[in-house]
């Protein structure tokens, strides 16, 4: 089986993970040996977001790395 293109890999789980435009999933790294799936999420460069409480878009003005613990992707962590 030949290698899926990484933009649609990108793409298919994208969607499986129900995310909507400005977020999308940006990289997949998948480990065999270490049972892990990575999955790296972004979103473009200026895009607005709507605030929580009154639901107006605002631009982004700071962002920070963080990472979740996801549930298993199959037998392996994600």
């Amino acid at each position: 089986m030949a290698p899926q293109d990484p933009l649609e890999m990108n793409q298919l789980f994208t969607m499986a993970l129900g995310l909507t435009l400005p977020w999308t999933v940006s990289e997949l790294t998948f480990s065999a040996d270490d049972k892990r799936l990575d999955v790296k999420l972004d979103f473009a460069r200026g895009s607005s977001f709507p605030c929580p409480t009154c639901g107006v878009a605002s631009p982004v003005h700071d962002t920070e790395k963080q990472t979740w613990r996801h549930l298993n992707f199959f037998q392996h962590l994600a």
